[in-house]
């Protein structure tokens, strides 16, 4: 599969090249335009309002080591999220093919990385390709609950890495398993043709981005986590607006990769294999979009009646505009096998499970600038949580994945925001 992809990279490049020198033969050479510099960006300001019913309490793991977790209770957080500022250098050769150079930096003054994204793209009738450091095809494709969140944006926003205590072992977000975020990559997509459009992308190591070192043999995070290498991405949508103004719009991605486990000597776990499926429909002023996503077994451990599975989810998300305001809401659920019984023993299939809520209301102030304000609610569970987190650690001699254990927490949260685009 990958040796394909780079054959058929290489013999676009051909195509490209040859009509080019072909013309330069029989005509003078064009001048061609100056690669334009374009500048925008984003910041946001939350003032979030939460409180966790349950707390992470340090404990001790079947190998001796402790496993802390946050400690969030309850209280007030001002966070400024979401701020970059991207730089495109764009430019266009005399035959229209379009080039490009694309820096996003980041806003994050507590960020250990300076450079979010750092990337080429190609285009033309034939098609777009981007090169480097930037999301593939399973985050720039799918269509989902999250195209109608309003606010924060509900999952995709903030709430659960900063004041929310998350369940050991239940599933809570709308990512794949195996998903590379902006992994050095190489993405093809074709142009739209009767409404669809196919795209995929070839990551050779997740984890890696740009001049990174590597150790081919273990993670390079500072908290281990299992990591794949030859990660094919696939995805293809769908698009058409009826002529009563209904559109619609549909699709499939997914991921295949070689999981790797943590470190060396650490056990094997199963491969890639997740995907997703989605739509949206809209109409005059109201939005309405789901989706479906499964992990299947992808990077569990590797063991003989072992029934866990990394989960499945489904979101949806509705909205309604008017005038100036937006009126958004959104549900989540997920769920997924989890290890239960005597961890050291039997393995008994229990099942773990999230549920969140989310409410919002935005107002457009000005020209990119808006105001918002967002209401979630979050109840997770995993009755399995004790015996996962001891088997895990035991496993790794470390505490792994699972921190904690927490076996359930309800939380309440309430954010107050302001965004500016430009």
């Amino acid at each position: 599969m990958v040796r394909t992809l780079l054959g058929s990279t290489a013999l676009l490049s051909v195509l490209l090249i040859t009509p080019q020198a072909q013309a330069a033969e029989t005509t003078p050479s064009p001048a061609m335009e100056t690669p334009q510099l374009k500048l925008s960006g984003q910041t946001s300001f939350n003032s979030y309002f939460f409180n966790n019913k349950r707390l992470f309490r340090a404990t001790k793991d079947g190998a001796n080591q402790e496993c802390s977790q946050r400690k969030y209770g309850r209280g007030q957080l001002f966070a400024v999220e979401n701020s970059r500022l991207k730089v495109n250098v764009d430019g266009k050769t005399d035959p229209g093919m379009e080039y490009g150079l694309v820096f996003v930096f980041d806003g994050d003054t507590n960020a250990d990385h300076f450079v979010r994204e750092d990337y080429l793209y190609f285009g033309g009738s034939w098609g777009r390709i981007y090169a480097g450091d930037t999301k593939g095809v399973e985050d720039t494709m799918p269509f989902g609950g999250y195209d109608n969140w309003g606010a924060t944006g509900f999952l995709n926003g903030g709430t659960l890495s900063r004041v929310v205590n998350e369940t050991t072992g239940t599933v809570d977000s709308i990512d794949l398993v195996g998903e590379t975020s902006r992994d050095t990559k190489l993405t093809y997509i074709t142009p739209r043709k009767y409404g669809f459009q196919v795209g995929v992308s070839y990551t050779p190591r997740t984890e890696h981005r740009g001049e990174q070192t590597i150790d081919s043999g273990k993670s390079v995070l500072s908290t281990k986590k299992p990591f794949t290498t030859d990660t094919i991405a696939s995805g293809i949508n769908f698009i058409h607006k009826f002529t009563n103004g209904v559109e619609t719009a549909l699709s499939a991605t997914s991921i295949f990769g070689q999981t790797h486990p943590e470190f060396r000597h650490a056990p094997a776990r199963r491969n890639v294999a997740s995907f997703a499926l989605g739509g949206l429909i809209s109409y005059s002023n109201f939005g309405f979009s789901a989706e479906y996503g499964n992990n299947g077994k992808s990077q569990q451990f590797k063991m003989g009646g072992n029934k866990v599975n990394a989960g499945q989810f489904v979101d949806f998300g509705v909205s309604y505009k008017w005038g100036a305001t937006t009126l958004s809401a959104g549900y989540y659920y997920g769920w997924r096998k989890a290890l239960g019984g005597d961890p050291t023993s039997n393995f008994v299939s229990r099942k773990a499970k999230t549920n969140a809520v989310a409410a919002a209301v935005d107002h457009k102030l000005a020209p990119g600038l808006g105001v918002y304000a967002e209401y979630e609610n979050f109840q997770m569970k995993n009755p399995a949580a004790l015996a996962e987190g001891r088997r895990v650690n035991e496993l790794l001699k470390t505490c792994g994945d699972f921190k904690g254990p927490v076996k359930s927490n309800k939380a309440n949260v309430f954010v107050v925001g302001s965004r500016l685009v430009f």
